[in-house]
């Protein structure tokens, strides 16, 4: 096997020396209405691997990511909390593309590695518009429409890749809280602040 940044031999998608180099979380915060989102890298110094996702090997870059950063940071959130409750990992839209899908992947291996439950395609969006490359303008004329089908008055977090405008995390939130979905916050793995897509 080999590193997907520099191809040396390796037994990860991404050897030891690249993620010391490129991956070194900074933990991102940023409001989008009334939802915290927490993002562990900066999308334009880590592209190369957040674009993976378009790759075959992007299952593998995946993976790499769902279990050593959003797995450990979730089971230290839940480990934390004053008051212990159920909480449930929500992926946005976990629509199988290429084969797989990489919000599923991180929320079920970040759900396993917590020790908490996933529910999978549970958010899902009747407008399969795609949002790449296009304006605020595109994405607030064009709503995902999200579909929620999992259990009501419940606590969660919600899983997403990227976060741009914010528009499809503000709308999937909006659609959680009518359903008494208490979201703690919602966690991507890089912010893209400049708001241009991907």
């Amino acid at each position: 096997m080999r590193c997907f940044s520099c191809n040396n031999l390796s037994f990860k998608a991404i050897c030891k020396d690249c993620a010391n180099d490129f991956l070194k979380p900074e933990m991102i915060e940023e409001e989008i209405g009334n939802l915290e989102v927490l993002s562990f890298f900066d999308y334009y110094l880590t592209v190369e691997f957040v674009k993976s996702k378009y790759l075959p090997i992007g299952y593998r870059v995946y993976k790499y990511f769902a279990k050593n950063y959003f797995a450990p940071f979730i089971k230290s959130y839940i480990e934390n909390l004053d008051e212990k409750k159920d909480i449930y990992l929500i992926g946005v839209d976990e629509h199988v593309d290429r084969g797989y899908s990489n919000v599923a992947l991180l929320t079920h291996i970040g759900a396993k590695g917590a020790k908490i439950k996933a529910l999978h395609n549970v958010l899902k969006a009747k407008n399969r518009v795609q949002y790449a490359g296009k304006s605020l303008e595109f994405r607030l004329n064009n709503p995902r429409d999200f579909i929620y089908s999992g259990p009501k008055n419940i606590d969660a977090i919600l899983i997403d890749d990227t976060t741009t405008t914010g528009t499809t995390l503000e709308e999937a939130h909006r659609v959680l809280k009518q359903s008494g979905v208490n979201v703690h916050f919602a966690l991507t793995l890089a912010n893209a602040k400049e708001g241009i897509d991907y």
